[in-house]
C-alpha cells in the first residue's frame, strides 16, 4: 500500500477534475450552497447555542426548504462520489442525473446497514437506563449497569469492524453497481488482508487528518466577514475530490467488476438501461428503504444523546 503515491496521484487527479473545469466546480459549489445558507441562517438567528436549541427562533418555512434542498443536493453529491470511487483515470462528468440520484441513495444505505445493529443496541441501553434498572447509588453493582457495559463493548467491536468494511464496501458497490457487493464479507476481508490492517488505519488516519485540517481551515475562512462563507464554499470541492480519490485507491488491485484484468485499477460498471417509469419506481423504492433505515439507526441514538445532554429539553 503506497500511501505516498496515493497522496500525489490524488492531488494530480483533483487538479485534473477541477482546474479549468468550471462546470464541475460550479455544480459542486451549488450543491453545497443549501447547507451554507442553513448554517448562516442558524448563526444569524442564534438558533443553536451550545447544546441548546431555541425552537422559537427557527424560521420553519425557510429552514425546512433549505433542509429539503440540502438533502436532495447531498444525494447528488453522493452519486458523484460513487463515480469518483470507480477509480477511472478520467475524471467523471455530471450527467445522467437520474442514475446519479439512484447511486447517491444506494451508497447512503451501505453505512446505515453496517451501523444498524449498534444503533439497535443503543435502544436497548436506553430502555435499560430508563427502566429504573440503574439506581443512582448502585451503579457499580446493578445488573442494568453491567448489561449496559457488556452491550457497549459489543457496540465498540462492531463499530471497529464497520469502519474497516464500510469504505471497502462502498468502493465495491461503485465498481460493480451491486449493493450486495458492499456486504460481501469474505471478499472485503480478503481486500483488508491484502492491504494490511496497520496500513489501512495509517492511510485512514492520514486522510482523516487531511479532512480535519482542511475543514478547520474552511471554518476559519468562513468567519471572514461578507466573503468568508463564499470562499469556503468555493474551496470545499477540492477537499472532497482529493479525499474520495485517496480512498478509491484502497481497491486498486481488486478484480471489480468481473472480467477486468489483474492489476488494472478502477472499472466503471455498465448500468442496465431502464425506462423512465422503471427508474422512478426504483428510486422511490430505494428512497423508502433509506428512510426506514435512517429512522431505525438514528432514533435510538437521538434518544440516548438527548437523555444524556438534555439536547431536546
Amino acid at each position: 500500500m503506497d500511501v505516498r503515491y496515493f497522496v500525489t496521484e490524488s492531488a494530480t487527479f483533483t487538479r485534473a477534475t477541477l482546474a479549468g473545469k468550471w462546470s464541475r466546480w460550479l455544480i459542486l459549489v451549488l450543491l453545497g450552497l443549501p447547507w451554507m445558507l442553513l448554517s448562516s441562517l442558524a448563526e444569524s438567528k442564534k438558533i443553536l447555542e451550545g447544546t441548546t436549541i431555541h425552537w422559537n427562533s427557527i424560521p420553519w418555512q425557510e429552514a425546512g426548504l433549505l433542509v429539503c434542498a440540502g438533502i436532495l443536493c447531498n444525494i447528488f453529491i453522493s452519486g458523484y462520489i460513487v463515480r469518483l470511487l470507480q477509480g477511472e483515470s478520467v475524471p467523471p462528468e455530471f450527467d445522467n442525473w437520474t442514475r446519479l440520484c439512484l447511486d447517491g441513495i444506494k451508497v447512503h444505505i451501505i453505512p446505515l446497514i453496517w451501523i444498524l445493529v449498534p444503533s439497535l443496541l443503543a435502544l436497548i441501553q436506553y430502555t435499560i437506563a430508563s427502566g429504573g434498572l440503574l439506581p443512582g447509588n448502585l451503579w457499580g453493582t446493578t445488573l442494568g449497569f453491567i448489561l449496559i457495559l457488556i452491550i457497549l463493548v459489543i457496540q465498540l467491536v462492531i463499530l471497529f469492524i464497520a469502519v474497516q468494511y464500510i469504505i471497502i464496501g462502498a468502493i465495491r458497490y461503485a465498481r460493480t453497481g451491486s449493493v450486495r457487493e458492499a456486504f460481501a464479507v469474505l471478499a472485503i476481508r480478503a481486500t483488508l488482508s491484502r492491504i494490511g490492517i496497520v496500513n489501512y488505519f495509517v492511510a485512514l488516519g492520514i486522510i482523516t487528518f487531511v479532512w480535519l485540517v482542511f475543514s478547520l481551515g474552511l471554518h476559519v475562512l468562513s468567519l471572514v466577514p461578507y466573503i468568508g462563507g463564499i470562499i469556503a464554499l468555493g474551496l470545499w470541492p477540492t477537499m472532497a475530490v482529493f479525499c474520495v480519490r485517496f480512498m478509491a485507491h484502497y481497491c486498486d488491485e481488486e478484480l471489480l467488476p468481473a472480467g477486468r484484468e489483474p492489476g488494472v485499477a478502477g472499472g466503471v460498471y455498465m448500468p442496465v438501461r431502464m425506462s423512465a417509469r422503471n427508474m422512478i419506481v426504483e428510486i422511490l423504492s430505494w428512497l423508502f428503504i433509506l428512510a426506514v433505515l435512517f429512522v431505525l439507526c438514528f432514533t435510538p441514538l437521538a434518544l440516548v444523546i438527548g437523555s444524556i445532554s438534555g439536547f431536546f429539553w
